[in-house]
């Protein structure tokens, strides 16, 4: 199967479940910040996922493809949001067990282990 489209439907299932755990953590402050959510949500999960994909391309050291994208994932929305404590606390958590979540989906029910490489999930496909 064609990377791109690997990468576009990643991307685009990362991004709602983005937009699913600030849902969670903002409640009723979502309506309101919805439009500014969205910007921060394409900058913070494309831009992840773009570091992370083409930091090779942009001569970045290995151990930076991690991190930057860490990085902007913890601190982007909840300084730009302005999330009170308990909201970065919801946040941090939730975002740091969205991810594991969403890679164990792709690779068991896809074969698509790239998002997290060094987590080896088999897929059901060759289970079967």
């Amino acid at each position: 199967m064609d990377q791109s489209f690997r990468f576009i439907v990643v991307a685009a299932a990362t991004y709602l479940a983005f937009l699913c755990v600030i849902r969670l953590v903002l409640g009723t402050q979502y309506k309101v910040k919805s439009f500014l959510i969205n910007v921060i949500g394409m900058i913070t999960v494309y831009g992840s996922l773009l570091i992370s994909r083409y930091g090779n391309f942009l001569k970045l050291p290995v151990y930076l493809y991690y991190i930057l994208p860490a990085l902007l994932t913890v601190f982007l929305p909840p300084l730009s949001l302005k999330m009170k404590s308990d909201q970065v606390l919801k946040y941090l958590g939730y975002s740091i067990l969205a991810l594991p979540i969403i890679h164990i989906l792709f690779s068991f029910l896809l074969g698509w282990g790239e998002l997290l490489p060094f987590i080896k999930v088999p897929s059901l496909w060759n289970i079967i």
